[in-house]
C-alpha cells in the first residue's frame, strides 16, 4: 500500500509501476487506514486570505502475489507480480474568507474518493519483465455556497469532480544489482466544476511515458523516476447570465520527477522518497477558492500551472513471520499560477498566486504556507509461494 493512492490531490503522479518497498515473496493481503488533505490559499488583499481544502479519510485494502528474481539480481521490483489495490473514504470540503474583507464567500461540503490501482509483472526472460499498470483516482463532492450574505446563509449548490487515469506498458530489466524501466503512459485528467453561475467541465486524453532507474548496495536501495505526458483537453464553459456555451481546445502537461533512498535493517526497511509534480490544466475542481467563484460566474477560464514539492516516508517492521506493520507519511508544499481570461475579451486578464498548503498555521508559518499532510499505516499479512 503506497501513498500513490491516498493522497488528498488528484492530479500529482502516482507510483503506477513502481513501488518504494518490495511486496513480501508470496501472497499478501494488506488494509489499513489514512487521512490527508489538499489545500489551496490566496491573499485577495493585504491582511486578507481566501483557504480551501478538501480532507479524505481512506479504508485500504489490497492484496496480491509476487516472486523475487534470482539472488542478486535486479534492486528488489518482483520479475512476476500481480497487485490490486483499493482505497475507499469520505471527504470534507471547507472554504472561507476573510469576513468582510473581500466577497465573503464561504463553502462547505461532503464527498468520496474512489481510488484503484492494479499492477500486472511477467518474466519474459531470465532479466527481464513486461509490465502493465492501471490507476484511477476519482473525488467527487457537493457543497454549500454562500455568496455575500451573512455566514451560515447558504445561497446555492455546488458540484465538483475530478479523476485523473492512468495506463502504462513497459519493461523492465534487471542486471546484478540494478534495474531499469521505461514505459508508454495514457493518462486522462478529467475535471468539473458546476454552481448556479457557472458551469465548467473538461475530458480528454494526454500521452507520455515514464523512466525509472534503481540499484541496490547491500542494505541499500537508490531510486530515480521520472516521467511527463501532455496533449489536449476538451474544455465547455457556460456562465450567468445568458448560460452560451463556449468549447475549446486547451493544452495539458503533466511532469512528476523522483529520487528516493531505501534502507533495511534486520525486520525493518524504510524508504523516503522526494518528488517534484508539476502541472497545467485548463481547469479547477479541486480546493475551489471563493474569488475563483465569483471569477467563474464572471464568465472567466481558468488556466492553471502548478508546482509541487512531495517528501515520503514509508516504514515497515516485521513483528511475526509473515505479519508485519507498515507506517505511511507525507508533506507537500508549492505553489500555482492561475490566469483568469475572459473569451469574449471584455474583461481584464487576473493573475492570481495561490499557494498549495496554509490551511494549518499564522503568523510566519501563514505567510510560507505550512505544508500539506498525509498519514497512514497497515498491516501486511503474507504467505509464501507453494513449489519445489
Amino acid at each position: 500500500m503506497g501513498n500513490d493512492l491516498v493522497s488528498a490531490c488528484i492530479f500529482c503522479a502516482g507510483l503506477l509501476l513502481g513501488t518504494n518497498l518490495p511486496p513480501p515473496p508470496g501472497y499478501h493481503v494488506e488494509a489499513g487506514f489514512a487521512y490527508a488533505t489538499a489545500a489551496r490559499r490566496y491573499e485577495p488583499a493585504p491582511g486578507s486570505e481566501d483557504v480551501s481544502d478538501t480532507t479524505p479519510k481512506f479504508v485500504l485494502v489490497g492484496f496480491g502475489g509476487a516472486r523475487q528474481p534470482a539472488a542478486g539480481m535486479g534492486a528488489g521490483t518482483p520479475e512476476a507480480e500481480w497487485r490490486v489495490r483499493v482505497a475507499l473514504g469520505p471527504s470534507h470540503d471547507e472554504q472561507s474568507q476573510t469576513p468582510y474583507a473581500v466577497t465573503n464567500t464561504n463553502a462547505t461540503g461532503t464527498g468520496r474518493y474512489e481510488n484503484y490501482a492494479l499492477v500486472l509483472r511477467y518474466p519474459v526472460t531470465s532479466r527481464g519483465s513486461i509490465e502493465t499498470g492501471f490507476t484511477r483516482r476519482f473525488q467527487t463532492s457537493t457543497d454549500l455556497i454562500d455568496i455575500g450574505g451573512e455566514r451560515l446563509v447558504f445561497t446555492e449548490e455546488r458540484i465538483l469532480s475530478a479523476e485523473r487515469v492512468d495506463v502504462a506498458m513497459g519493461w523492465r530489466q534487471r542486471w546484478k544489482g540494478f534495474e531499469a524501466a521505461a514505459a508508454v503512459k495514457y493518462v486522462r485528467p478529467n475535471g468539473s466544476n458546476d454552481t448556479a453561475g457557472s458551469f465548467h467541465i473538461t475530458s480528454g486524453d494526454v500521452w507520455g511515458g515514464s523512466l525509472e532507474a534503481r540499484a541496490r548496495f547491500g542494505a541499500w536501495t537508490l531510486f530515480a523516476a521520472g516521467e511527463r505526458e501532455s496533449g489536449s483537453l476538451s474544455v465547455h464553459e457556460e456562465n450567468r447570465p445568458d448560460f452560451i456555451g463556449r468549447n475549446t481546445e486547451e493544452d495539458a502537461r503533466l511532469e512528476s520527477y523522483r529520487v528516493g533512498v531505501g534502507w533495511e535493517i534486520g525486520k525493518r526497511d524504510f524508504f523516503l522518497q522526494a518528488a517534484y509534480d508539476r502541472t497545467t490544466l485548463p481547469f479547477v475542481s479541486q480546493a475551489v477558492l471563493g474569488t475563483e467563484v465569483s471569477a467563474f460566474d464572471a464568465g472567466y477560464h481558468p488556466s492553471s500551472f502548478t508546482k509541487v514539492w512531495l517528501l515520503d516516508l514509508t516504514a515497515r517492521h516485521e513483528f511475526l513471520p509473515g505479519f508485519r506493520f507498515k507506517l505511511l507519511l507525507r508533506t507537500s508544499f508549492g505553489d500555482e499560477t492561475l490566469t483568469l481570461t475572459d473569451p469574449t475579451g471584455k474583461l481584464a486578464t487576473r493573475v492570481l498566486d495561490i499557494k498549495r498548503s496554509g490551511v494549518f498555521g499564522s503568523g510566519l508559518s501563514s505567510a510560507l504556507g505550512s505544508p500539506e499532510a498525509t498519514l497512514g499505516f497497515a498491516v501486511e499479512l503474507s504467505l509464501p509461494l507453494k513449489g519445489p
